[in-house]
C-alpha cells in the first residue's frame, strides 16, 4: 500500500508540474517526454524508424509556450519537443504528439491530450502486477535518477546530435561567408561611416582648427577635363559652332514615350555598332590586303556568318532582344559602308597627292613626294573618335568684355554685372544658379556649362538676326522668337543667363527680366494710363526698369536720341516739358535740347516716379524700331504672366473682381505683343483685343527670348497651353522656335562634379578625389539627381 501511494503521489506531483508549466508558459515538454521515451518507447525499433516519425513531425510547425499559433516562416518546422533531438511519445504503438494548442486551448479530462499523457506515463511506472520494480526494490524513488529531465541518451540520440553540430558548424561557415562577401562591397550603403569615433569627439576640433580651402586640393583628373572657354564668355557667334554633347533623352513618364523609346534605340544601335567595330578590325585589315575581289567577297560572307554570335558573346544582354540577328546584321553592313567609302577618299587623296608629286621636281633633296598608299589605319580608325564634353563660360573673367565699364564688375555678392539683374531676392531667389556661386569656395571664378540647348538658342538668333556677320544691310537685318522649356531644375534660367552674358559679349543691348513672378504680383500700386485708354501703369516697376537699363547700358545708348512722335505716342504734352525741363536741369524753354537721348529719358524716369513708365516705353519702342545696334530681350518665368492675376482696378472691373490681363499693363504690353502667344487655357483673359500684330511689335534686329518655369506655383495646364500655343506659330512669317532643355547626361553630370571639386561647392570641397573618382559614387548620384540640376547640387551638399 506505500509503494501504491508513492507511485500515486508521484504521478499526482507530475500532473501537478505540468499543469504550473502549462500556466506560466515556460519551457516545453521535453522532462515528461524525456520520462515517456525511456520507459514506453520500444528501443529496440531501428534507428531509421526514430528518423522518419522525427521526418513526418516536420511538417508541423515548432512552437514553444507563450508564442504565436501561427506559422513563422523563418522558423525550421518540426514538432514542439525538437531542439536536440525528436522525442516522440506514442501511445499503444502509435506515435502521439502533445501541441501548444492541446495544452492553452485543452480542458483537463479523459479526452484531453494531456490526460492521455499521463495514462501513458502511468502504464510505464506499473506492470501487469502493479510493479515497476524489476530490481526487487520496493523502495521506487522517481527523482533519484541522474538521468531525470535530460531525456534519453542512446546510440540514435548521439548520431542525431553529431548531424546537428555539422549542420550549425555549416551554418556558421555559410554565415562567415556572407559576411566576408559584405565587407568586400564599397559604394553607397557599404563604406560610408556614420559614427563618430570616440577619437573625433575628444578631439575638441574648433571651426579655426578646420583646413582652410584651396585651389590645388582638387584632383589632376577634375582639372584636366573641365573645359573653360578661353576668351570667358563666347559671342553666339562662337557658341552656335561650339561642339557640345547632347542632352539625356526625355523620361518617359515626361509624356513623350515615343521620343524616349527612339532615342533608347539609337543607344542600342551605337552600342553595338561600336561592339561590331571593335570585333572587325583585323578581319578588316586582312580583306582590304587582299588582291582578288572574290576573295574579299568569301571573306565578307564569312564574317556575316559569324558576327552575331561573336556580338552575342560581348553584349549578353543585347544578345536577347528578339531581332538582335537582324540588327547585327544591319550595323555590320552599315560599318562597311563606311570604310568603303572613306576607303574611296583615301584613294581619291593618293591620287592628288601622286599628281602634286609629278609637278614638284625641283625638290631640295633631291627626293621625290611619295603619297603613302597604306592608309588602313585611318579608313579603319573608326572606334576612338573624340566624344564632345561640355564647356564652362566664365562671366567673372571675361577677356574680350563690352563697352560698358559697368559690366565688367561685379556686385557686393559677387555676382558678375555681366548678368545683371539677376540676383538673390532677398525672399525668393531667382533659380539656384546663384546660389551655386554664393556656396562656391572658389570666389575668383563663376561658371556655367554651356550645353546643347545654350548652343541651339544661339543658333536661331544668329540665323534669324545676322547680327555676328559684321557689316550685314539692312535688308538681311531680322529678329527671332524663341520659347525655351523644360522640367524644373534643368537649367532654364542658366542656359537664359550665358545667353546674356553672351548677347552682351556681342554687343546687344539686353533687357533682362528674370523673375517675372515677382514683377506680375509686387507692382506695389497700378493706375490706369490718362494718356492711352484701357491700358493700366506700374509706375514703380517702370522706375526700376529704367534704373536697370541705364545701369547697364547706359553707355550704349547715349548716343541714340528718342523722336518727339515716339514720345508723344507715350506722354502729354505737359508731361513732355517736365521731361525736357528735367533732362536739361531745368533750363528755360529756349535753351532744351530737343530730341532727348535714350540715358537723359531713362535718367528721368529712374527720379521721377509719375513720368516713369511713359520715359521707359518711349525707350523701349525706340530701341525696337532702331537698327544701329542689336536689341535683345531675356525674360525668364513668362508662364507667370498667363496665370491668374493679381493687379485690380475698379476701371477694369467695377465690382474689382476680374483681373487685369498683363498685356493691357504698359510696361509688359511691348514684351508680350512681340511674341505674340495667346493661348486658349490662362488664368486671366489674356486676347488679341488692343494687341499689336507680332509682325509689327516685334523689334527690326535682334530677338526676344523668354523660358517658363516649372518652380512657381502656376498651374500646369497653364504653360501647357502656352508651349502648345509656341508650337503652332512654328511655320509663321516671324515664327516661334520652342528648344526643350533636356536632364543633364552622363558625361554632363560627371563634369559638373569635376566643376563642383574645383570650385570647392559642398562636400566636394575636401574630398580629394573620392567622389570624382570613384565610379559608384557618380552613378549614385546620377541616380539620386535624376539628372537635374538642383537636385544634383543638394546631393552634393550632404555626406
Amino acid at each position: 500500500s506505500l509503494t501504491l501511494l508513492a507511485r500515486e503521489t508521484t504521478i499526482n506531483m507530475l500532473r501537478h508540474c505540468v499543469n504550473g508549466a502549462r500556466r506560466q508558459k515556460v519551457g516545453g515538454l521535453r522532462w515528461c517526454s524525456s520520462l515517456v521515451s525511456s520507459s514506453s518507447v520500444d528501443d529496440s525499433r531501428p534507428a531509421h524508424h526514430h528518423r522518419q516519425q522525427a521526418a513526418a513531425a516536420h511538417q508541423f510547425t515548432k512552437r514553444h509556450f507563450g508564442i504565436s499559433r501561427h506559422p513563422d516562416s523563418l522558423t525550421k518546422h518540426g514538432s514542439i519537443n525538437s531542439i536536440e533531438e525528436d522525442d516522440d511519445v506514442t501511445d499503444s504503438g502509435a506515435a502521439a504528439r502533445v501541441t501548444a494548442d492541446d495544452l492553452e486551448y485543452g480542458e483537463i479530462g479523459e479526452a484531453n491530450a494531456m490526460s492521455r499523457q499521463m495514462k501513458a506515463m502511468s502504464g510505464a511506472f506499473l506492470d501487469d502486477n502493479g510493479d515497476n520494480n524489476d530490481d526487487g526494490d520496493n523502495d521506487f524513488d522517481l527523482f533519484d535518477s541522474s538521468d531525470f529531465g535530460k531525456g534519453s541518451r542512446d546510440g540514435d540520440d548521439d548520431d542525431e546530435m553529431d548531424e546537428d553540430a555539422i549542420a550549425d558548424a555549416a551554418f556558421h561557415a555559410r554565415q562567415q561567408l556572407i559576411k566576408e562577401e559584405l565587407d568586400q562591397r564599397t559604394g553607397r550603403l557599404w563604406t560610408d561611416e556614420w559614427i563618430i569615433p570616440e577619437e573625433e569627439w575628444l578631439a575638441n576640433k574648433t571651426w579655426d582648427d578646420i583646413e582652410e580651402w584651396k585651389p590645388q586640393l582638387a584632383t589632376r583628373k577634375s582639372l584636366e577635363s573641365v573645359k573653360v572657354f578661353e576668351g570667358g564668355v563666347p559671342t553666339l557667334q562662337q557658341l552656335s559652332q561650339l561642339d557640345l554633347p547632347p542632352p539625356l533623352a526625355d523620361h518617359p513618364g515626361h509624356g513623350s514615350p515615343k521620343q524616349y523609346a527612339n532615342s533608347r534605340k539609337k543607344k542600342i544601335r551605337s552600342r553595338l555598332k561600336m561592339a561590331i567595330q571593335l570585333l572587325i578590325h583585323d578581319d578588316l585589315q586582312k580583306i582590304i590586303k587582299m588582291e582578288s575581289w572574290s576573295d574579299k567577297q568569301e571573306a565578307v560572307d564569312a564574317l556575316f556568318e559569324v558576327i552575331e554570335e561573336r556580338v552575342r558573346e560581348k553584349e549578353p544582354v543585347l544578345g536577347k532582344l528578339p531581332d538582335f540577328g537582324a540588327m547585327v546584321e544591319n550595323e555590320l553592313e552599315q560599318v562597311l559602308r563606311m570604310v568603303q567609302g572613306r576607303m574611296r577618299g583615301a584613294a581619291s587623296k593618293v591620287v592628288d597627292a601622286s599628281d602634286d608629286a609629278k609637278e614638284d621636281t625641283d625638290n631640295t633633296d633631291g627626293e621625290k613626294v611619295t603619297a603613302n598608299k597604306d592608309n588602313t589605319d585611318d579608313v579603319l580608325n573608326v572606334v576612338n573618335e573624340e566624344t564632345a564634353v561640355p564647356v564652362f563660360m566664365d562671366v567673372a573673367n571675361v577677356k574680350n568684355a563690352p563697352n560698358s565699364a559697368f559690366l565688367a564688375k561685379s556686385n557686393d555678392a559677387g555676382i558678375p554685372n555681366l548678368v545683371y539683374p539677376l540676383n538673390v531676392h532677398h525672399r525668393d531667389g531667382v533659380g539656384r544658379m546663384v546660389e551655386e556661386w554664393e556656396l562656391a569656395a572658389n570666389k575668383e571664378t563663376r561658371r556655367i556649362m554651356m550645353r546643347d540647348a545654350t548652343k541651339a538658342i544661339a543658333s536661331k538668333i544668329v540665323d534669324a538676326a545676322h547680327c555676328c556677320d559684321g557689316a550685314v544691310s539692312d535688308s538681311e537685318k531680322g529678329a527671332a522668337r524663341i520659347l525655351v522649356t523644360g522640367k524644373r531644375g534643368v537649367g532654364k534660367t542658366a542656359a537664359l543667363a550665358g545667353i546674356v552674358a553672351s548677347a552682351r559679349v556681342s554687343g546687344h543691348i539686353v533687357v533682362y527680366l528674370p523673375d517675372g513672378d515677382r514683377l506680375r504680383r509686387q507692382g506695389f500700386y497700378i493706375e490706369p494710363c490718362n494718356h492711352r485708354k484701357g491700358l493700366y501703369n506700374l509706375p514703380m516697376i517702370a522706375q526700376e526698369f529704367c534704373e536697370q537699363l541705364l545701369t547697364s547700358h547706359g553707355d550704349d545708348i547715349n548716343t541714340m536720341t528718342a523722336s518727339e512722335e515716339t514720345m508723344k505716342e507715350f506722354l502729354k504734352d505737359d508731361q513732355i516739358k517736365k521731361v525736357l525741363s528735367k533732362a536739361n536741369d531745368n533750363k528755360e524753354e529756349s535753351d532744351v535740347e530737343v530730341p532727348l537721348t535714350l540715358d537723359k529719358l531713362l535718367n528721368v524716369g529712374s527720379e521721377s516716379c509719375s513720368l516713369s513708365s511713359g520715359c521707359y516705353l518711349s525707350v523701349i519702342s525706340t530701341l525696337m524700331n532702331q537698327t544701329e545696334k542689336p536689341f535683345t530681350i531675356v525674360a525668364d518665368e513668362f508662364n507667370c504672366y498667363y496665370d491668374h492675376g493679381h493687379y485690380f482696378h475698379m476701371d477694369y472691373d467695377e465690382d474689382v473682381k476680374k483681373a487685369i490681363p498683363l498685356n493691357k499693363i504698359s510696361i509688359f504690353k511691348p514684351f508680350m505683343d512681340a511674341m505674340g502667344l495667346y493661348p486658349a487655357i490662362a488664368g486671366n483673359d489674356v486676347n488679341t483685343d488692343d494687341a499689336v500684330d507680332s509682325s509689327q511689335a516685334i523689334m527690326k534686329w535682334g530677338s526676344i527670348v523668354v523660358a517658363t518655369s516649372e518652380s512657381k506655383a502656376v498651374r500646369r495646364t497653364f504653360t501647357k497651353s502656352l508651349t502648345e500655343s509656341a508650337n503652332a506659330l512654328a511655320e509663321s512669317e516671324t515664327p516661334v522656335s520652342v528648344v526643350d532643355v533636356g536632364r543633364f547626361s552622363n558625361v554632363e553630370v560627371q563634369h559638373i562634379l569635376y566643376n563642383f571639386e574645383i570650385t570647392g561647392i559642398g562636400r566636394l570641397r575636401f574630398d580629394r578625389g573620392n567622389t570624382t573618382l570613384n565610379p559608384e559614387e557618380v552613378e549614385y548620384l546620377r541616380m539620386v539627381s535624376g539628372g537635374t540640376g538642383q537636385h544634383l547640387m543638394d546631393a552634393c551638399m550632404i555626406p
